[in-house]
C-alpha cells in the first residue's frame, strides 16, 4: 500500500498548459484543490496566469475522470480491475517483444514531466526494445529543433531569460500568437514598447497579438522564409552585416540571398514592396533586434529550411548571442521544451543526446545496465508511426496524446488506429484516441504527481503533488513501470519511490547538452534554474547560443535554405490551421472546461465571404484533396482574401483537411499550415463522412 501523508493547505506548482509555465498557488480543502492564485514569487509571469491556468481545476473531478482501467469486450471499453488489465498487457506486449519488438510503437506528449518523458523513452528502448517511439511534440517544434541543431548544435529554445525581452528595441514575432497562445508573455512585448522598441507580427491573420503589437504584415501562409531571404538580401546590399562568429557555410547562403531582391520577395509574399522596405530598415537599424518564431513559419514542408532562412539573418547580422537580441522559437505546449530534451523523440536520448552517436549510446546503456548495441536504432517519427499502424505496427502505447485530433489528416490516422490489433491508451479524460483503443489506462493529472517541468526559456521548475489521483487512477510513472514489468522486463522498472526515479534522470542526463545533473528536488525548492546546469556548485546558464558553440569545430554550420514559391493562381484558397485563446491542442479537456468557451468556426476575409455567396453563420463544406468538413461562418477582416482559416482543437475539422504523407525532409513536420481547399456554400446541412469516433 503507498503511503499517502496529507498535504499542506497550500500548495506552489506549475500550470499544465503552455510553455510559459505560470507558478500559483493551490488552495486546498478537504483534501482537494479548489483555487489557484497567482503568485508575484513566479520568475516568469511575476503575478499573471490567464484564464487557461485559472480554471485548470474544473477538470480534476470531472464527471468523466477515468478512474478505473476500460478493457475492450465485445466491441465496448468495459471496466475491469488492474490485474485484469496488466493481464491483457503481458497478452499483448510480451510476445511481440520477444519475436518482434519492432511491431510495437510508442506515443508521448510535450504534457509530461521529464521523469516521466526519459521514463518513457526507456521504457519503449529497454522494455519493449523497439525503435518506434516519437511523440506530439514532433507537431510544435520540431523545425526549430531541428534547424538550431544543425546550425548551432544544440537547442534550448530561448536562449536567454524573458526578463531580458524588454531590451529589444525590436522585436519581430513571426507567425507567433502569444496573445492566445502565451498570454503572460504579452507584458514583456508591452515592456519592449514602453522603452521605445517597436513590434511587428508577420502573419496571414490580424491576429490579437498583431493588434498589441502595432505593426502587421500579413504575407501570404508559407511565405516567411522568403521575407526572411528579401531581408538578408537587404542587409548585404546596405553593409549591415557583421556575422555573429566565424561560420561554415557563410559564402553560400550569402551568393542564394542576392538573387530575392525587394521586388520579388513583395510579390512572392504577396505583400507591398514598400512595407518590405520599411520592415529592412527597422531591422537595419535596430541594435538589439528578436526575431521570435511560432508554429506559423515552422509547420510546413519547408518549415526547417524557413526557420533556417530567419537564424541565419540573425547569425549575419551579428545578434545571435546578444542579449535581448538575436532569434529564438516560441515552444508551445506546457513542457514542450524539457519533453524534446530526454528520449521521447525517436532519434533522441536522455540529455540531449543522439541515438546515432556510439559515445551516448555507451553512456545511456552504462546506466540502465544494457549493452549499447542492444539500445534501438532510430524508428519511425510521429506522423510516420501513426501512419504505419495496422500494416508494420501491431501494437502502439499512446500517453497523454490525442492523435486522432492532432495528427495531420486525422480522418486517415484514425482508420490507422482502427487496424491495429493492441491500442493501449494512458489518459486523464475520454479522448477521440481512447475511444478507439483496447485498453485505457486512467493515468494521473498535472497536480497529481511530483516532477519537473522545463519552460520555454530553458528554465527547470518543480511541479508538486497536491492531491492524489481519484479511484483506481495510477501516476504515469507508476503505470510504465507497471507495463514494462507485465511485459516480462523487471530490471530499471522497480523504484522504490519518485524520489529514486527523479535522481537517476538528474544522472542520466550528465554530459549532455541538455545537462540537468546539478539538480536536486531540494534546489529547485530555492530556485529555479536555466540548464545546463553540470553541477550542484554551478549556477544556471541564463544565456546561451553564443560560441564557441557544441560542435566538433565548435562553429557554426550555417545551411542554404530551400523555399520553393508557392503558387498565385487567381481564385487559390490556402487553408491555414492554428489556436484559439480559449481552447488547447486537441481539446480533451478544454472543450469540456465551463470556465473555457470558444464558438467553433471557419474564419473567411468578408470579401471571400461574398464572393463565395456566404454570411457570418452560414454553413460551408471545406473540401481538399485529403478530406471534408462542415464549419460555420465567421468574418475577419483582418485575414487575408486568399486566406481561410481553421482552428484544430475540435475533432471533425481542421485536420481532417490536411496532408498525412508529406513531411518535411528534417524535422518530420506535417504541413499543417498550407493546404488548397474549395468553399462550398451549404443552403442545406449535408452529411459529412464523420471520424467515426465516439466517446464513451
Amino acid at each position: 500500500m503507498v503511503q499517502r501523508p496529507p498535504f499542506s493547505p497550500t500548495v506552489r506548482t506549475t500550470c499544465p498548459y503552455c510553455a510559459v509555465q505560470c507558478n500559483f498557488d493551490l488552495h486546498l480543502e478537504g483534501g482537494l484543490p479548489v483555487r489557484a492564485t497567482p503568485t508575484k514569487a513566479c520568475p516568469v509571469a511575476h503575478g499573471t496566469v490567464c484564464k487557461k491556468g485559472l480554471a485548470a481545476l474544473n477538470d480534476l473531478r470531472h464527471p468523466e475522470r477515468l478512474t478505473t482501467p476500460l478493457l475492450r469486450h465485445r466491441g465496448e471499453l468495459v471496466p475491469v480491475g488492474w490485474d485484469d488489465a496488466l493481464a491483457y498487457v503481458e497478452s499483448a506486449l510480451g510476445p511481440l517483444m520477444r519475436a518482434a519488438p519492432e511491431r510495437t510503437g510508442v506515443f508521448g506528449s510535450g504534457a509530461l514531466t521529464n521523469e516521466t518523458a526519459y521514463l518513457l523513452g526507456k521504457f519503449a528502448r529497454l522494455a519493449l526494445r523497439t525503435p518506434n517511439i516519437d511523440y506530439n511534440g514532433r507537431y510544435c517544434m520540431a523545425s526549430a529543433s531541428a534547424a538550431l541543431t544543425r546550425t548551432l548544435g544544440y537547442d534550448r529554445g530561448l536562449g536567454f531569460p524573458l526578463d531580458d525581452l524588454p531590451r529589444s528595441d525590436l522585436v519581430l514575432l513571426v507567425g507567433a500568437n502569444i496573445a492566445e497562445t502565451l498570454p503572460p508573455l504579452a507584458q514583456y512585448l508591452k515592456a519592449s514598447k514602453d522603452r521605445g522598441g517597436a513590434v511587428w507580427a508577420i502573419d496571414p491573420r490580424a491576429t490579437p497579438t498583431a493588434k498589441v503589437a502595432g505593426h502587421h504584415l500579413a504575407l501570404q501562409p508559407g511565405t516567411d522564409g522568403l521575407l526572411a531571404l528579401g531581408l538578408l538580401h537587404l542587409m548585404d546590399r546596405w553593409g549591415r552585416l557583421q556575422p555573429t562568429a566565424p561560420a561554415h557555410g557563410v559564402a553560400a547562403v550569402l551568393a542564394q540571398a542576392q538573387a530575392y531582391d525587394p521586388a520579388r520577395v513583395a510579390r512572392a509574399c504577396g505583400v507591398p514592396e514598400a512595407e518590405v522596405l520599411r520592415l529592412a530598415r527597422a531591422y537595419a537599424e535596430a541594435r538589439t533586434p528578436l526575431i521570435l518564431t511560432g508554429r506559423g513559419p515552422e509547420q510546413h514542408l519547408h518549415g526547417t529550411d524557413t526557420v533556417q532562412a530567419w537564424l541565419n539573418l540573425a547569425f549575419l547580422s551579428g545578434h545571435v548571442g546578444k542579449a535581448g537580441g538575436g532569434y529564438a522559437p516560441l515552444t508551445g505546449q506546457g513542457n514542450g521544451q524539457g519533453g524534446r530534451e530526454h528520449g521521447q523523440k525517436t532519434d533522441q536520448l536522455p540529455g540531449g543526446r543522439s541515438l546515432r552517436s556510439p559515445v551516448h549510446r555507451a553512456e545511456i546503456a552504462a546506466l540502465w545496465g544494457c549493452a549499447p548495441q542492444d539500445l534501438p536504432a532510430p524508428g519511425l517519427s510521429a506522423q510516420e508511426l501513426l501512419t504505419a499502424c495496422g500494416t508494420q505496427l501491431d501494437a502502439l502505447v499512446v500517453l497523454a496524446a490525442n492523435p486522432a485530433v492532432s495528427a495531420a489528416g486525422a480522418g486517415q490516422v484514425a482508420q490507422h488506429l482502427r487496424q491495429l490489433r493492441h491500442l493501449i491508451v494512458i489518459d486523464v479524460l475520454p479522448s477521440e484516441t481512447a475511444a478507439l483503443a483496447t485498453l485505457v489506462l486512467p493515468g494521473s493529472m498535472w497536480c497529481e504527481t511530483e516532477g519537473t517541468t522545463t519552460n520555454l526559456e530553458g528554465r527547470v521548475q518543480r511541479r508538486r503533488r497536491a492531491t492524489w489521483p481519484p479511484g483506481a487512477a495510477r501516476e504515469d510513472w507508476r503505470i510504465l513501470c507497471d507495463l514494462a514489468r507485465a511485459a516480462g522486463q523487471d530490471q530499471g522498472f522497480t523504484y522504490p519511490h519518485f524520489q529514486a526515479l527523479q535522481d537517476e534522470f538528474f544522472r542520466a542526463t550528465a554530459g549532455g547538452t541538455a545537462d540537468y545533473s546539478g539538480l536536486s528536488a531540494q534546489r529547485l525548492d530555492e530556485e529555479s534554474v536555466q540548464w545546463p546546469v553540470p553541477s550542484a556548485q554551478r549556477p544556471g546558464t541564463p544565456q546561451t547560443y553564443a560560441p564557441p558553440y557544441p560542435t566538433a569545430d565548435g562553429l557554426a554550420t550555417l545551411h542554404v535554405p530551400q523555399l520553393p514559391e508557392p503558387p498565385h493562381a487567381p481564385g487559390t484558397l490556402h487553408l491555414t490551421t492554428g489556436r484559439l485563446g480559449a481552447q488547447y491542442q486537441s481539446g480533451t479537456q478544454s472543450r469540456r472546461n465551463p470556465a473555457l468557451k470558444a464558438d467553433f468556426a471557419v474564419q473567411l476575409h468578408p470579401d471571400t465571404a461574398r464572393a463565395h455567396g456566404l454570411r457570418a453563420g452560414d454553413r460551408v463544406l471545406l473540401r481538399t484533396a485529403h478530406g471534408q468538413a462542415q464549419a460555420p461562418v465567421a468574418l475577419a477582416p483582418g485575414l487575408r482574401p486568399d486566406t481561410v482559416f481553421v482552428p484544430f482543437h475540435w475533432p471533425d475539422t481542421a485536420n481532417l483537411l490536411t496532408d498525412p504523407q508529406a513531411l518535411d525532409p528534417h524535422s518530420r513536420m506535417p504541413g499543417f499550415k498550407l493546404t488548397a481547399v474549395q468553399l462550398l456554400p451549404l443552403r442545406q446541412p449535408l452529411p459529412v463522412p464523420p471520424p467515426g469516433v465516439a466517446l464513451f
